[in-house]
């Protein structure tokens, strides 16, 4: 699964924005959890005090209490006790002020040698309430101020403070090995940024050492085989011009021959997988394929000819792909080389080209492995001992590094490699 990527800066400006969400809402809710306490404190200190002198004045007035406000006398023996003490908060209107204000009411039981009550008591927590609510504003407030601050800051760094790093990133990207490349000296007063590019400095520079030295272990293999395996088919050939040699000894010789033929040309391959895997063929072109796979056909339609093959061309004039002319040379020569090695002539070998595509088929034995196995190195093919096992692997490589894709198909004893660009898949 892929996810996608997120900048350092937002992912770290995004988790001090959740800390401090956390941080503020639950000092928040501290705070409006401890006043709400000190409500209930206060008010009840109240509603006792307010109680007891209630009681007090009942047990000891003489003058009739029908005058007390919010008391009224109950029968007991009618009512739920359990229901006792009741408590409600609402908004009433006192006539010195304009504005609606907040009271908790209590309303309880009162029993008197007089007789049972009910009694409904009101306490002002209006100023609880607005405090209350300015906390929980200023908070929020708080927090959506440090938001934009937050935000605007993190802006602010990844446009100036770390401008540098975006810079040797920058430089980075540019970096093809085997070019010479040179990482620009990026000022910057960040020493974590001055590690940073005196580190990539030395990698590349490394990089570059190890490849000069790879390299030309690799071109100086190949040139040195060269001249061995020249000598040996040198006297290979002039065994084979002996026919007297050639009555008594014609099979090791041919094998003699054949297998030097075939390292020479492995000695070369590989050489090539090699430089197309470095990347030296990047000189891109829009290629017209017409011309060229023309050319090469021409090239080769006397071998297909001598071994029985007819070959069926349709090209399409406007087929355009994007590739080095010599990479795109080499892919033409192994598949028709592909072509004329595995061919039988129970049918044509097909050259198609349309608006998207490159197809190239030919009638054939079934695989002898798995067909997903194709494009791997050394992967043999019908015991043909004269195959590289290179061919198809190198224009798989040439094809992945040209956002280009190669598929294979067998059907109906055909055997079929489509070649077009990935924008170009359903």
């Amino acid at each position: 699964m892929n996810f996608k990527s997120i900048r350092l800066l937002t992912k770290t400006t995004f988790i001090y924005l959740v800390f401090i969400l956390i941080a503020f809402f639950s000092t928040a809710a501290f705070i409006i959890e401890r006043t709400n306490n000190f409500i209930d404190e206060d008010t009840e200190n109240y509603f006792h005090r307010r109680e007891r002198r209630l009681v007090k004045y009942i047990e000891e007035s003489e003058n009739h209490i029908s005058h007390i406000r919010d008391l009224v006398r109950i029968d007991i023996s009618i009512i739920d006790t359990s229901d006792y003490p009741k408590f409600r908060d609402t908004t009433m209107v006192v006539s010195q002020m304009d504005d609606p204000m907040l009271f908790r009411a209590k309303t309880i039981l009162v029993n008197t040698s007089k007789g049972h009550f009910e009694y409904k008591m009101y306490k002002n927590i209006s100023d609880f309430d607005k405090f209350r609510q300015g906390v929980l504003g200023t908070i929020t407030n708080t927090f959506i101020l440090l938001v934009l601050v937050l935000t605007l800051f993190s802006l602010f760094l990844s446009g100036f403070l770390f401008r540098a790093f975006h810079r040797i990133l920058g430089s980075m990207s540019k970096y093809k090995i085997g070019s010479d490349f040179k990482l620009p000296d990026v000022r910057t007063s960040t020493t974590e940024f001055k590690k940073m590019q005196l580190l990539v400095g030395k990698m590349i520079s490394q990089i570059e050492s190890d490849y000069r030295k790879l390299k030309e272990y690799t071109e100086n293999m190949a040139h040195e085989m060269q001249t061995p395996l020249a000598i040996i088919r040198s006297k290979a050939e002039l065994l084979i011009a002996d026919e007297k040699m050639m009555d008594e000894h014609s099979k090791t010789i041919k094998v003699i021959y054949d297998e030097a033929t075939h390292l020479s040309n492995l000695g070369n391959t590989l050489n090539l997988l090699t430089k197309i895997e470095n990347g030296e063929y990047d000189k891109v072109e829009e290629l017209k394929t017409y011309d060229i796979i023309s050319r090469h056909i021409d090239a080769v339609k006397e071998m297909f000819q001598l071994k029985g093959l007819a070959l069926n061309v349709s090209l399409d004039s406007g087929h355009t792909l994007y590739l080095d002319p010599l990479l795109f040379d080499v892919m033409i020569k192994n598949l028709l080389k592909n072509a004329l090695r595995y061919g039988l002539t129970v049918g044509p070998v097909t050259i198609t080209t349309d608006a998207d595509k490159l197809i190239i088929s030919n009638y054939g034995s079934p695989l002898p492995f798995d067909s997903s196995k194709i494009f791997n190195r050394f992967v043999g093919s019908n015991g043909a001992k004269s195959a590289l096992g290179l061919g198809l692997a190198l224009v798989k490589r040439i094809c992945d590094l040209n956002q280009l894709t190669i598929t294979y198909n067998f059907h109906n004893a055909q055997h079929t490699f489509t070649i077009q660009p990935v924008a170009k898949q359903r």
